[in-house]
């Protein structure tokens, strides 16, 4: 079945506020009637869950490889389960990271390089077609800033294994980011985060607008 839907990944380093804004785009997406679906990796569906407590689980030690590996598997399942039917519906999918996130954390936080894009290269290839995005919608914020938000709401969300990194990681997490804005510019567009929730959300619904209603259809498979 061809795919017919908008396939929308909201991606950014921790702290850049990217829950917040997925709740403000829902509400934008409900005033104008489209048909959607929210979702978030890893987890989005039962497997994937579980998945998603081992891996952030503070308890957990494990090695870059293994974590890399866990998010593969938990992105499949996710994928072929929830995000691929949803779009063949024609549904707009907005989704809590994605593929650039395992290319952001593992390959240049944890240092693992191009074995990451080979193993999801794998994880999303469904009957010889690889799902992209398309649009990733990049919210940038330094991990100063990031953190600092973070910590400031320890009450409210729940502090994770990779919250707990070393500022050194998630710098490189950043620098990931960063390289991959301008390796797959097609893809990305990138929003300061550090501006307020409300001037933050105007850049993003600017870009959803033009994506769903005013904007040619492309194709980044």
């Amino acid at each position: 079945m061809e795919q017919s839907g908008t396939f929308i990944v909201l991606e950014g380093p921790d702290g850049s506020g990217k829950t917040t804004q997925i709740g403000k785009i829902e509400a934008y997406l409900r005033e104008r009637g489209v048909d959607y679906i929210s979702t978030r990796e890893p987890g989005g569906v039962q497997v994937a869950e579980k998945i998603r407590s081992v891996i952030l689980d503070v308890d957990n030690d494990m090695s870059g490889l293994t974590e890399c590996l866990l998010y593969a598997a938990a992105r499949r399942e996710h994928l072929i389960r929830k995000v691929i039917p949803a779009l063949e519906a024609g549904k707009v999918v907005i989704c809590d990271r994605y593929i650039m996130s395992s290319l952001s954390y593992q390959g240049y936080g944890r240092e693992l390089g191009g074995a990451v894009l080979d193993i999801n290269k794998r994880a999303i290839n469904v009957n010889g077609k690889e799902y992209w995005p398309d649009r990733n919608l990049y919210l940038d914020v330094t991990p100063e800033v990031g953190l600092q938000r973070i910590h400031a709401k320890h009450a409210q969300r729940e502090i994770n294994r990779l919250d707990l990194e070393e500022e050194d990681f998630h710098r490189r997490v950043r620098e990931g980011y960063l390289n991959l804005t301008r390796e797959y510019a097609g893809q990305f567009v990138t929003i300061d985060a550090s501006q307020s929730e409300e001037h933050v959300f105007a850049d993003i619904k600017e870009v959803i607008e033009n994506l769903l209603f005013g904007g040619a259809e492309q194709d980044f498979s």
